[in-house]
């Protein structure tokens, strides 16, 4: 008797043990959420990781997507981190794809404000739901769809010949009462026959079962997360419920597959691995969950999409609090951006932007004065209200855009082409955009600079006619005033100044209207200690070819 209460007592104990690690867990998860929402995100997102969330995206192709260069050439991927609070794998999978995917009309976008709007204000709903999502996970090094590829590539053979083995194998025991001798030997060559096929097939599919194991983890969340009660985004936990629903038959049963080894110390869980390998009972379960996942993909797709959305939602309401200045953009059917107080998100203390264009822009100023970092604001700031109707601005008014860019190039080695080469191929994939349907925004830094000056400004000045003539609009960089002279009919003019001091060169970052007229690289090089001998003799070089228009033989 005193056996038994001491057993039923430690019983007590550690069920209330567990009761209160649970609860405590919780008040953890809770206060992480709450302190985390509004701030720069402390995720740090390794190369095998980016290339992970990639996968989604790349299955699920739209046709103005976001190409490689321009990603590439405006930092996304930094963009992407300060966006990315996401609790689970699905959000920030989700996320990434959203942002690589603008939009050409306001219906998924009007859709995004609603949530973002909600989770903005209603703080104890946006509680609930990120912990959900937290329980979910972030995967570290595969993404979930990778996952699903994964399974739906795995080499079965079904569950019949496991089955006929316990057939085969109980009849052999049922023998041993009919005809003992036989019955024996029977059952020890199906023993032997059923341990050697149940780890060669196992060896085969182990993996596999972790796949399975998170999938029904994933489900059980999926159902927790439905019964939330909300009014304003009751729609989507009754997507999740029905879905949820579908799946009940994999659920049933699900800890039958377990990625336990032998080694472990629980009892119980030996028992079942030895009851496992005698009669195959997780390699049934798994063959038949597998077909259910397969005959059931589009509703696990429908789960992952719409967890993707709430939870990139938020991270997205997080984003614009931790932000500030922001707006929901305002889209027209003219060919004009008009933009009050635009910033660059990547910039700390940024100099804010305001400009109002229906002509192409061409961009002057010297080197680090601001040029390449208004341009991708603006592109930046495109893409942002695009995919997650939020402009980083007081107000952004604009078009639906396919934005392209050609900025941030490189010399391609291994390939064996040149920069001017790797240049043009850059330009000729926007050029050919030209006709469709939705006009191409499109961002230049230093057009042609990989070639000499009298080719440079002949060919610049023809391909940035073209992109200007057709429906698209384009902002380009350039050190070639001449520029701004043979095409002031179809661009507007924008400078950005600095002003050079006896000791130091100040940039404001202001934007202006016109083209720039100040001449300050020769000064740059007097600031920065270069001897009176070169300074004298460019300037003297620099003024006589402004007087004869030839330059002076040395």
């Amino acid at each position: 008797m005193e056996v038994v209460l001491v057993v039923l007592g430690l019983v007590i104990i550690l069920a209330v043990k567990g009761i209160y690690d649970r609860k405590n867990l919780k008040k953890k998860l809770l206060a992480r959420v709450e302190y985390t929402y509004g701030k720069i995100p402390d995720k740090k997102l390794t190369e095998e990781k980016k290339e992970s969330l990639k996968y989604y995206h790349k299955l699920h192709p739209t046709p103005y997507d976001v190409d490689d260069i321009t990603w590439n050439d405006l930092n996304m991927d930094n963009v992407f981190d300060l966006v990315n609070s996401c609790n689970s794998a699905y959000g920030e999978e989700y996320l990434y794809a959203m942002l690589r995917s603008p939009q050409v009309s306001e219906e998924k976008l009007k859709e995004r404000g609603n949530l973002i709007k909600i989770f903005s204000k209603k703080k104890t709903l946006r509680n609930q739901l990120s912990m959900h999502f937290a329980n979910m996970g972030i995967m570290k090094k595969i993404s979930v769809f990778e996952y699903m590829g994964s399974l739906k590539n795995a080499s079965l053979e079904g569950a019949g010949i496991h089955i006929l083995l316990d057939f085969l194998f109980a009849l052999s025991i049922a023998y041993i009462f009919i005809n003992p001798p036989f019955g024996i030997i029977a059952s020890i060559v199906m023993l032997i026959a059923n341990i050697f096929t149940y780890f060669k097939y196992k060896t085969k599919i182990e993996n596999y079962f972790v796949i399975i194991g998170f999938i029904v983890r994933s489900l059980k969340s999926a159902q927790e997360l439905s019964s939330i009660k909300d009014e304003e985004i009751l729609p989507y936990m009754e997507r999740l419920k029905n879905c949820v629903k579908e799946f009940n038959g994999l659920r049933h049963g699900a800890w039958l597959v377990s990625t336990t080894g032998m080694g472990s110390s629980d009892m119980a869980q030996i028992m079942l691995d030895y009851l496992r390998m005698l009669f195959h009972l997780d390699l049934i379960k798994f063959n038949l969950m597998y077909k259910t996942f397969l005959n059931k993909e589009k509703y696990f797709n429908e789960i992952f999409e719409t967890i993707g959305l709430l939870d990139s939602m938020i991270a997205v309401a997080s984003f614009r609090e931790m932000m500030g200045r922001n707006c929901e953009p305002d889209f027209h059917a003219e060919k004009k951006i008009s933009v009050d107080g635009l910033y660059h998100p990547l910039i700390e203390s940024p100099i804010p932007s305001s400009f109002s264009t229906e002509r192409s822009v061409l961009l002057t100023g010297s080197n680090a004065s601001g040029k390449s970092t208004f341009l991708k604001s603006v592109a930046i700031n495109q893409i942002l209200s695009q995919t997650i109707y939020t402009a980083l601005a007081i107000e952004f008014h604009t078009t639906f855009f396919n934005i392209m860019s050609s900025m941030a190039l490189k010399d391609d080695i291994i390939g064996g082409q040149s920069y001017y080469i790797v240049e043009i191929r850059s330009l000729k994939r926007i050029i050919e955009r030209m006709n469709d349907e939705v006009p191409v925004l499109v961002f230049i830094d230093e057009v042609l600079k990989g070639t000499n000056t009298l080719e440079r400004i002949a060919a610049s000045s023809r391909i940035l006619l073209s992109l200007s003539a057709s429906r698209s609009l384009c902002f380009a960089a350039t050190h070639d005033i001449e520029l701004t002279f043979i095409l002031e009919n179809y661009y507007n003019n924008f400078h950005f100044e600095e002003t050079v001091s006896e000791n130091e060169v100040i940039f404001d970052y202001t934007l202006r209207e016109g083209r720039a007229v100040s001449r300050n690289a020769i000064k740059l090089l007097s600031i920065l200690g270069y001897p009176d001998e070169i300074i004298e003799s460019a300037t003297e070089m620099a003024q006589s070819y402004l007087t004869t228009n030839e330059w002076k033989v040395l």
